[in-house]
């Protein structure tokens, strides 16, 4: 195993963070918690690089505000760490995946037991499905019966406002193995693999799945490694723009991962399961949480200077950013990100960086264009704590 990659050495004091370590190698998925697994997302952020980094620069007890918090992985191990949790993402499948994390079942037997209570509603709802009203690109990934289940169950889901089941129901929604609710496809990305597994050859996935076993399979997998969590703990999941979130509070530290300037397409990627959660154009809503490079980089100015508002004095934003070099003309994306911070918007000190090659098997498309990098980008709120007072 290869080892941690280690950040050159920064002096320990009031202001300066003391040496950080993390891990782009290998793969955190049989030692994190089963709560990160509810559901896959494109480009997420390995979950030991965020433990990392809540660890690094924020204390027990402290505000962590993640304004893209994508599928909700600082959310939750800053919750995990004790953290008091803001989360934001302008994504309906991102909010949701973060809210689910934030508010999950207090355990296992709560969530089977809510499926109990739910399979009677979800069952009369069937009776009020029209497939008619379905778009035929859709239709084309289920068995009629099961789209119809898969129908009724997340009408009752989201007017239970179930947010943790009906992540789960959107994390089996569509594969090729026979726990999952369509017929063969990718897992991440909704593309039908029939040329791999023909009808005629592979008629059992193509058969009705029953919804209700592989939701209860799914959520005993979700529940199979999870933390101690304090519920008393503050956590709230917003569904807003980055730049016009403004929390009740200030906040202790920053910790995210903007958008890769659509170098990941992220409603385009998500669009079957958007679909079920009532977005019909994945295109409107790829302009929007997929900005191109302009966008991007007016978006981030916007968001430097809400930023200061609300985070403390001398408290850190810490941004993991991709390498998007070959669309920015003046420079990697990470130096033009501190600039803005730290020149254009001011107020910002820029304490260290660190660039990692992401490892092909970290890739969704391996092998393929895309990010190869990722840097953390550590700047500093230089307002003076006499002025945030008054």
């Amino acid at each position: 195993m290869a080892s941690s990659p280690t950040f050159p050495t920064i002096e320990a004091s009031a202001h300066r963070p003391a040496l950080l370590t993390c891990n782009w190698s290998g793969s955190a998925l049989k030692i994190e918690t089963t709560l990160h697994q509810l559901s896959p997302y494109i480009g997420k952020l390995k979950s030991s690089i965020a433990g990392s980094l809540i660890s690094q620069f924020t204390q027990v007890g402290d505000v962590v505000y993640d304004p893209f918090s994508g599928s909700g992985t600082v959310a939750l191990e800053a919750w995990a760490a004790g953290r008091n949790v803001l989360a934001n993402d302008l994504s309906p499948y991102a909010a949701l995946l973060t809210r689910a994390k934030l508010f999950p079942y207090r355990s296992l037997e709560d969530a089977l037991n809510d499926i109990e209570r739910l399979s009677g509603e979800a069952d009369q709802e069937q009776g009020d499905i029209d497939l008619r009203s379905v778009p035929a690109w859709v239709r084309q990934f289920f068995h009629t019966e099961t789209l119809r289940e898969t129908l009724a169950w997340t009408r009752v889901l989201k007017r239970r406002r179930r947010w943790f089941m009906l992540a789960a129901l959107l994390g089996i929604l569509h594969h090729q193995r026979p726990g999952f609710l369509s017929f063969p496809s990718s897992h991440t990305v909704p593309y039908l693999r029939v040329k791999a597994f023909p009808r005629a050859k592979f008629p059992d996935l193509y058969e009705y799945r029953s919804l209700r076993d592989r939701l209860e399979a799914k959520v005993k997998r979700a529940f199979r490694r999870v933390p101690e969590l304090d519920f008393n703990l503050d956590r709230r999941c917003f569904l807003k723009s980055a730049h016009l979130l403004t929390p009740e509070a200030t906040v202790d530290a920053i910790v995210t991962s903007p958008p890769y300037m659509r170098q990941l397409d992220y409603a385009r990627d998500n669009r079957l399961r958007l679909w079920f959660l009532g977005i019909d154009d994945h295109r409107s809503l790829d302009r929007k949480i997929s900005p191109r490079e302009d966008a991007f980089l007016k978006l981030m100015r916007q968001c430097f200077i809400k930023w200061k508002t609300i985070l403390r004095p001398q408290k850190y934003c810490v941004l993991v950013i991709g390498d998007a070099s070959r669309q920015v003309e003046d420079g990697n994306l990470p130096e033009i990100i501190s600039r803005i911070a730290t020149h254009e918007v001011g107020g910002y000190s820029h304490v260290h960086d660190y660039t990692e090659t992401i490892p092909n098997e970290r890739r969704v498309r391996r092998g393929l264009t895309g990010s190869t990098s990722e840097t953390i980008v550590i700047l500093r709120n230089n307002a003076s704590r006499a002025k945030s007072t008054a």
